[in-house]
C-alpha cells in the first residue's frame, strides 16, 4: 500500500478519520468476530484519529513482556536507568550539634588519660575539693553496696554545672560512674565492672547513619505489578510496605524501570533483599531527606516492539511515523483505566455517583464473563447463596481486593443490608477509581466528537483552551500530567483570539461542579451522555458524601511525543528478546540485532511521553487495530498455535 500517497501534512487535514465499523474489520478468523470478554475501544468512546488517509497494519502488542519497556522520568527530565546491582552514594550524615560538641572535647583513647581529663575538667565545674572527693570515691575498687558505691554532692547546681558534669562523666568515665539528679542535687554511682556503659542518645550518633531518612533507589520489575515487587520486598525484610514510596506504578505486562523510596531501610538490607527477589532487581542506592510520593516524575520513555507486521513496510509505514512525530495522536484515556472484565469500572462509577449502594455492591460482586476460575467460582457462590462467609473461604484475597473488603464487612457485622458502609471498607483510591473511570468516559465521549466535529486545524470559537508546554522540545522541563490542570482558568475561544493558539491548547473538561465546559455542541455530549445515565454536570456537587462530589479538571486531548525514534528489525525465533534490559546490559549481553533475512518482521518504536500519556493510544494512532489485551492475547495465542 503506497501511504505516502495518502498522508496529507500536517497543515492540510481535514476531519479526522473514524474507527472502521465493526463489521469493516470483523470476519471468521479474527478475535473481534467473537464474542469480546474486554471493553472495546468503541466502548470507552475511542473511535477517531488524526492521520488521515491510512488503513493501518497488523501486529502484535506485547508478544512477549520483554516486548515492551518502560522507563522512568525524573522530574528534572533524565531518564531512570538501572546501571548497577550494589552501587551507593552514602556519604557520612552531618553531625549534630551535640556531636560537634563532643568531637571539641577530644577524649583521649587511654581510659586512664580519660579519667585524670575528666577532674581536670570537674574541677571549674564543681571546685577542686569536691572533684577531688569524687576521685577518690571512684578509685575504690573493693565490692561494696549500692549505698556504698553511691556520693552524694550535698549541694544544689544550676542548670548549666549539672549539663557540664553530665558531659564530662558521660564521655570520660562512661565506665566508672553513673550521675543522676536527686532532688536537685548530683548524685554519683561507682559502677562494677560488669555493669554496661550507660548510652546518652544526646551525644551518641543512632544506629541510622546516613544523610537522610530516605533510601533511594532504581526498581526493574518484570511482569508484575510495581506494589505486587514492593509488597514482595516487604515480606522479605519484614517491614511495613508503607515504608515504601514510588513516583507512579507502571505496566504489569513488560519491563519496567522507576525510582522508590525506602524510610529508614539501608541500602545493604535492600541489596540482600534484591537478591531474593522474583522477577526484579534493585540498584542504584543513594539517601535523600525526601520520599519519592506519586507524581513525581516527568513522564515515561518507552520502548515497544511490535512483532509479525504485516501490511506496512518500511515505504509505506515511513510518512505515518512522521506524522506520529511532527503531529501527535490522541491522547484518550486507555481502556485500563474502565478495567479489563466483562463489567467495566465505569458502569460502577455511575451507581456510585447515583448512591445506589446496593447496586454499586451488585456490580462488584456478581459473576463475570471470562475471569480465572477461582474467582469466577466465589462470585457464582454469591450469586447463587448470598452468603458473605462462603463466598469469602473461596476468594483469592490478592486477585479481589474490592470484593475481599465488601465480604469481609458483611461477615464482621453479620448482615448484607448495609452496602454504603460495605462500600468505604474498599481501599479510598480503589473507590474513586470508580468515579474517575466514569469521568474518563464521558471525556473520551467528548473528545470524539470534538475532532469529528472540528477535526484537529486548530482552536475553534467556542473552545477552551490553556497554554501548553512543548513537551516534545523542552527535554529537561518537568511535566505535568495532563488532567493536572484543575485548578488553571481556561480561556474562552472566540472570533479574535483563536489564531492565538494551536489545537495543543485546546483542552476538555473531565466533567465536574467547579469547570467551565465548551460553547459549541460538544457541551451537548456531556449533557446528554450524563443524562442517560440519571445524572448531569451540575448535579456532581450535590452527593450526600463529600468524596464523591466531583470538581472536574481539564485535559489537553493531541500532544506529540518526544524523541520519537523507530527501527525496522527481522527475526526467526519468537522466543528471543529483540531488546536489551538495563539489567542485561549490567550483565554484559548485547543489543539484539536485526538478522538480514528473518522470516518475522519487526517494529521497534522508541520514544518520551509525560505522565499519563499512554503509549498504547499512539500505537492505536500508528496501527488503526483494538489494543485492548484481550484482543492482542487473542492474537498472541493465535499465532502460537500455527507455530
Amino acid at each position: 500500500m503506497a501511504a505516502s500517497d495518502q498522508v496529507h501534512a500536517e497543515g492540510e487535514q481535514g476531519p479526522a478519520k473514524r474507527l472502521k465499523s465493526e463489521s469493516a474489520v470483523t470476519d471468521a478468523a479474527s478475535p473481534q468476530a467473537q464474542t469480546p470478554t474486554y471493553l472495546r475501544e468503541i466502548d470507552a468512546g475511542i473511535t477517531e484519529f488524526i492521520t488521515p488517509g491510512w488503513s493501518g497494519f497488523d501486529a502484535i502488542i506485547k508478544h512477549r513482556y520483554s516486548d515492551f519497556f518502560v522507563n522512568e522520568i525524573d522530574p528534572h527530565g533524565n531518564v531512570v536507568h538501572l546501571t548497577s546491582y550494589t552501587d551507593a552514594i552514602d556519604p557520612e550524615p552531618p553531625k549534630t550539634e551535640a556531636e560537634i560538641e563532643i568531637d571539641a572535647l577530644n577524649v583521649p583513647g587511654d581510659a586512664q588519660a580519660a579519667f585524670d581529663e575528666a577532674f581536670v575538667r570537674l574541677e571549674p565545674i564543681l571546685g577542686a575539693s569536691d572533684a577531688a572527693r569524687i576521685k577518690s570515691h571512684l578509685e575504690v575498687t573493693e565490692e561494696q553496696t549500692l549505698e556504698q558505691r553511691s556520693l552524694v554532692l550535698g549541694r544544689e547546681l544550676d542548670k548549666d554545672q549539672r549539663k557540664g558534669v553530665y558531659m564530662v562523666t558521660n564521655n570520660f568515665l562512661p565506665t566508672r560512674v553513673t550521675c543522676e539528679t536527686v532532688d536537685g542535687q548530683l548524685r554519683f554511682i561507682r559502677r562494677l565492672p560488669k555493669d554496661k556503659a550507660p548510652s546518652d542518645k544526646r551525644g551518641q550518633r543512632s544506629k541510622w547513619a546516613h544523610a537522610g531518612d530516605y533510601c533511594h533507589f532504581v526498581m526493574q520489575k518484570e511482569n508484575q505489578d510495581s506494589m505486587d515487587t514492593l509488597q514482595q520486598i516487604a515480606r522479605t525484610l519484614k517491614c511495613n510496605a508503607r515504608v515504601f514510596g514510588m513516583a507512579g506504578t507502571k505496566d504489569k505486562r513488560g519491563i519496567t524501570v522507576q525510582k522508590c523510596s525506602a524510610f529508614r531501610i539501608a541500602h545493604d538490607r535492600l541489596i540482600w533483599a534484591s537478591r531474593k527477589l522474583r522477577g526484579g532487581r534493585l540498584g542504584n542506592f543513594s539517601y535523600g531527606e525526601k520520599e519519592i510520593k506519586l507524581g513525581e516524575l516527568g513522564g515515561n520513555q518507552f520502548t515497544i516492539i511490535l512483532r509479525h507486521v504485516q501490511g506496512a513496510d518500511a515505504v509505506s509505514l515511513e510518512p505515518v511515523l512522521l506524522g506520529i512525530r511532527n503531529t501527535g495522536f490522541i491522547i484518550y484515556f486507555v481502556k485500563q483505566r474502565f478495567g479489563t472484565q466483562s463489567i467495566s469500572s465505569h458502569t460502577i462509577g455511575i451507581s456510585v455517583l447515583k448512591s445506589d449502594w446496593r447496586r454499586v455492591i451488585d456490580l462488584i460482586l456478581c459473576p463475570r464473563i471470562g475471569e480465572r476460575d477461582d474467582v469466577a467460582k466465589a462470585r457464582n457462590v454469591w450469586d447463587t447463596t448470598r452468603d458473605p462467609k462462603a463466598t469469602l473461604e473461596l476468594l483469592p484475597r490478592r486477585a479481589a481486593l474490592a470484593e475481599h473488603s465488601v465480604l469481609q464487612h458483611f461477615v464482621k457485622s453479620g448482615s448484607t443490608n448495609n452496602c454504603s458502609a460495605a462500600f468505604t471498607c474498599i481501599p479510598r483510591n480503589l473507590r474513586l477509581m470508580y468515579v474517575h473511570a466514569y469521568q474518563s468516559f464521558i471525556w473520551n465521549h467528548a473528545v470524539s466528537e470534538r475532532i469529528r466535529v472540528f477535526g484537529t486545524k486548530g482552536a475553534v470559537p467556542g473552545d477552551l483552551v490553556i497554554v501548553a508546554s512543548d513537551f516534545s522540545d523542552n527535554a529537561h522541563a518537568k511535566s505535568k500530567a495532563p488532567e493536572e490542570e484543575t485548578r488553571v482558568v481556561p480561556v474562552l475561544v472566540t472570533e479574535e483570539n483563536a489564531s492565538d493558539y494551536s489545537i495543543y491548547d485546546v483542552v476538555l473538561p473531565l466533567p465536574g461542579w467547579d469547570v467551565r465546559y465548551p460553547e459549541h455542541q460538544v457541551k451537548n455530549v456531556y449533557e446528554e451522555l450524563m443524562a442517560k445515565d440519571g445524572l448531569s454536570p451540575s448535579g456532581l456537587a450535590k452527593h450526600p458524601l463529600k468524596e464523591y462530589r466531583l470538581a472536574g479538571a481539564y485535559r489537553h486531548f493531541l500532544i506529540k511525543p518526544r524523541d520519537f525514534m523507530y527501527e525496522w528489525m527481522r527475526y526467526n525465533d519468537d522466543a528471543l528478546p529483540l531488546a536489551r534490559s538495563d539489567s542485561d546490559a549490567i550483565e554484559g549481553k548485547h543489543d539484539p540485532e536485526s538478522i538480514e533475512f528473518g522470516q518475522n518482521v519487526a517494529l521497534k518504536l522508541k520514544f518520551d511521553l509525560p505522565p499519563s500519556a499512554y503509549a498504547t493510544m499512539l500505537l492505536r494512532e500508528l496501527m488503526r487495530t483494538e489494543t485492548a489485551a484481550g484482543y492482542q492475547t487473542q492474537l498472541s495465542n493465535n499465532t502460537e498455535s500455527k507455530e
